[in-house]
């Protein structure tokens, strides 16, 4: 980054030296990229790349990768637009100029800046993952996953192509590949974020009672320990993991959480009938069939039965009871 030079007059002398002095704001620009404040950051960055005259090409990408972050992809765009003009085909500012274009809906271009970007740099990760997801959304899903699936290799520590990985997979029923991409996206993540927690919700709602959900929905109950919803998916999660004890206390949790919350209830009396606990099931249904209940929600509630019974051992009567035998 260049620095302002500034004149220093000697208050001793006549003559007058030039000195280096850091710009403070390069320092506060890159303090609130740290602590996530990242509309201050493009503030600051932009106003560095105008006051070098247009001539700091890295202060005015770090500005459009700012607004980019920070959910402004009209100004990010009005950015990128400007230094492509100064620096025609740099594959990184067009990788950007797509993900603006895409978060604005234009998919056509984006798509086009994606391509630009791979014609000039093939393994650009970013790029590859974008176009692999506007690939498999137009219904091209081997050729999209396999461009998702080489953009993560190349880059496996971005969050946002794993979990767009992980989506494509899922929307298309491949749930070990989708499970393998979610859990790559959430490791060592804080997950405090309600971007972050709202991702880890959406994966447990794709693949269902996968035990692997309950650590990714850990930090939802931390940040929320009466999430109801969290508090149910880890409930089934945990389930299906065997861990059947912790299960039903988070299962009820959930009911107990919001009573009226009929996926809880449907969650926590089917547990119960699975562990022979018929009776409680049977009132937590009950209580549900009380409230005002939409059409989904009856049915919901209606379609929770017991597991089915145990097969008669080999050669046993379909009528005798478990451990009768038939006399002689």
């Amino acid at each position: 980054m260049p620095a302002l030079m500034a004149g220093v007059c000697l208050l001793q002398g006549v003559s007058c030296v030039s000195t280096v002095v850091d710009d403070p704001r390069l320092a506060r620009a890159e303090a609130y990229e740290r602590v996530g404040s990242w509309s201050e950051a493009a503030g600051l960055w932009t106003q560095i790349y105008f006051d070098s005259g247009f001539k700091d090409l890295e202060a005015g990408r770090l500005a459009a990768r700012a607004s980019l972050i920070a959910g402004r992809p009209d100004e990010a765009l009005m950015r990128l637009n400007d230094l492509l003009a100064r620096t025609p085909g740099e594959p990184r500012l067009l990788e950007m100029r797509g993900s603006a274009r895409e978060g604005l809906g234009q998919l056509g271009a984006a798509r086009a800046d994606y391509e630009a970007a791979l014609a000039v740099a093939p393994d650009l990760p970013r790029a590859l993952s974008r176009l692999g997801a506007l690939d498999v959304a137009e219904g091209r899903v081997e050729e999209g996953l396999a461009r998702q699936t080489r953009g993560v290799a190349l880059d496996p520590g971005d969050r946002d192509a794993q979990y767009a990985l992980g989506l494509a997979s899922a929307g298309v029923g491949r749930m070990e590949r989708a499970a393998d991409a979610f859990e790559a996206a959430f490791r060592g993540e804080a997950g405090e974020t309600s971007a972050s927690l709202a991702r880890r919700l959406e994966a447990a709602r794709l693949l269902g009672s996968d035990p692997r959900c309950v650590d990714w929905l850990a930090p939802v109950l931390r940040t929320n320990p009466q999430h109801t919803e969290a508090l149910w998916r880890t409930g089934q999660s945990e389930f299906a993991g065997g861990r059947r004890a912790d299960g039903l206390g988070h299962l009820a949790r959930a009911a107990e959480s919001d009573p009226g919350d009929v996926a809880a209830l449907a969650a926590y009396a089917a547990a119960l009938l699975m562990v022979g606990r018929a009776e409680e099931a049977d009132a937590v249904i009950e209580h549900g069939r009380g409230l005002d209940l939409t059409a989904a929600e009856a049915a919901l509630l209606e379609g929770v039965v017991a597991p089915p019974a145990e097969e008669p051992a080999a050669g046993a009567s379909q009528s005798e009871a478990p451990g009768e035998s038939r006399q002689g």
